[in-house]
Formats: structure tokens, sequence, C-alpha cells
């Protein structure tokens, strides 16, 4: 499997070419409740828990090497360093950084994280290289914290996390921005949405005061079926109240900031069933999302998929109203 997927379709950067640092199976410090990748499978306090290598520098420019010489990189937004886990658990992101800078010319480098490890210094350090560091903010108090989140460690604690962030917006060259999902649960017992949790929230994003805030919800089916996705009223309350803290450029609010539809250009393809499984690893895709990312056309990327869930390769499921494609579990 390759290091190097997609590009993904992005709402929040556009096309964005992805670089998985960590690799399945699921390695994380957090079991949110909305993960796309479903529940956990490596759940861990740091680094030093794991029991395997994750992927070095040699390994991670091999794998780009070879998509750089098959894809059109001027069709490509933004390279971002995501995937199966929490990044910033590869110890050698720093190393990996700087090379992957060297070889995208002109490209912004993201990384997208739950910032659970930025009290440590290694897991600052390593994010200088970085145009864009994205770190989770899904809370503002513990008990929502938890509940939403569900962290490794039983003694970790949102005001830690919250003042780690700070730190880190004052230490990184990049922009930083904070991407807060919005959403509730079914029964109405997880929320960040009303009352007090909604207040104590956007207290810790003033507290943080990003660069850019990303407001998303759970459109990709989450690991837990009772979550839901907020109404269209109660995301407007809260981006009016942003809006009315924060300069409307500093806000991207899923469904108003919207930067998919654009087409990547591949030179050629080795193998377009692989290539697809590669993306669905590390994301559930719509048929649009996997035409725009291959850069084929709607027809071929529909019987594309088609093929792979008659080879029980991948199986589909219905989030907000669209059908979803990811790796059935056995594979």
């Amino acid at each position: 499997m390759s290091i190097v997927y997609g590009p993904v379709p992005s709402w929040r950067f556009g096309r964005s070419l992805g670089i998985d640092v960590i690799t399945p199976p699921k390695k994380c410090t957090f079991d949110c409740v909305y993960c796309q990748l479903g529940r956990k499978k490596m759940h861990v306090l740091g680094p030093e828990e794991l029991n395997q290598p994750l992927v070095d520098v040699e390994r991670v420019l091999k794998d780009l090497e070879v998509v750089l010489k098959r894809i059109d990189l001027n069709t490509v937004d933004i390279v971002t360093f995501s995937g199966t886990g929490e990044p910033t658990l590869n110890l050698e992101l720093d190393k990996i950084a700087k090379e992957v800078k060297r070889r995208i010319k002109d490209l912004p480098l993201a990384i997208l994280t739950n910032a659970s490890l930025f009290h440590r210094g290694d897991v600052r350090r390593n994010l200088n290289k970085f145009d864009f560091v994205v770190a989770k903010l899904d809370a503002g108090d513990n008990d929502t914290f938890r509940s939403i989140n569900r962290p490794a460690d039983d003694q970790m604690d949102i005001f830690t996390i919250v003042d780690s962030i700070k730190r880190v917006k004052k230490e990184v060259r990049g922009i930083m921005a904070l991407e807060v999902m919005l959403l509730s649960s079914k029964d109405g017992a997880i929320t960040n949405v009303d009352a007090k949790s909604r207040k104590r929230l956007l207290d810790a994003i003033l507290e943080v005061n990003p660069d850019i805030i990303q407001v998303a919800v759970p459109y990709r089916p989450p690991s837990e079926n009772s979550v839901r996705s907020p109404s269209w009223k109660k995301i407007k309350l809260i981006s009016k109240e942003l809006t009315n803290i924060f300069s409307e450029d500093r806000l991207w609010i899923y469904g108003m900031h919207d930067k998919r539809g654009k087409q990547v250009t591949w030179l050629k393809h080795e193998s377009l069933e692989r290539e697809a499984f590669n993306l669905l690893k590390r994301r559930p895709c719509r048929i649009v999302d996997v035409s725009e990312g291959l850069g084929i056309t709607f027809s071929e990327a529909r019987a594309l998929l088609i093929n792979l869930e008659k080879k029980k390769f991948v199986a589909a499921e219905k989030s907000r109203g669209e059908k979803y494609y990811s790796p059935r579990l056995s594979h």
C-alpha cells in the first residue's frame, strides 16, 4: 500500500494530496465518536506505546516520487499529512516534512492533528516545516471533551490541550488553524452545540485566538451511528456568534466555504482499482470524490466502485443522504 494517497477533494483546501505517516491499522490517542475511520484499533497514550515502527523518510519519498511522476502537480492545491491516525505519533515528522517540502515546489504543506501531544517539546519542534497546522478542538470543558474525543489518557484534560495549542501558535512559523467539529447524538447525551457546552467551546476558541477557524460537521459516516450533524439553524447561530468575535475571512464554515469540485490531472495511472482502494483506506468517498481525485469521469468512477463492491473489497454506506464507499473490515 502506498503512503501517498488521493488527492482527496477537501472542502477546506481543495485538491489535497495525502501523506499517511501512520499507516493502517488506525493508531490514535483519541477514539472520536465521529471518526470516519471507524472505532479504535490501537488506542495509545503516545509514540512509546507503538509496538511497530512507523514510516520513515525513505519510505515516504519512495512513494511520493512514484506519484509525482504520474500526476500534474499544478492541479494539486495542497499536500496534507493525515491518514490513519494521529500523525504527531510519528517522531520523524520534521525530517519527513523537510524532504517533502523540497519535492512539492511551492505547494503548501499541512498537518491535521488532534493536538493531544502538543505538550511534548519533541512534538512541537516537529511542526515548524508546515505551512498549516490544523489542530482539533471540539470542546471547552472536560465532560464534553471526554464524551466526544474519548482520549486514551484518562488524565488528559481540555485545558492542557488549549494551553498547548496556544503555545504551538506562538512557536510555529505557519498558519495555526482550529478544526471544530459540531455535533450531537441521537439521544442528546453527546453535544457541543447546546447550552453550556457551546458557550465553553466558544470561550476556548477565543482563548486560542487561531489564525483560521474551520467549522465542520460529520458529513462522512461516523464511527458511532448515534452521531448527528446539528441543524442548519444551529450551525448558522454558532457561525454568527463566531463572526461577532472574529473577522469573516478567518472563518471557514462547512456548507459556506467549499473548495471541492476541481479535477486533478493525471499523466498516467498504474491501476485505478489500487489507487481508488488506497484512497478509500484513508477516507470514505463518494463517487464524485473518486472521480475528481483520480481525474476520471463520473461514469468511470461509478463503474470502478461497483466493481470493487462486487469483489467485496468495499462497501457503501449512506450519510447525510449521500452514498460513501469504504473498505470492508476484512480488508
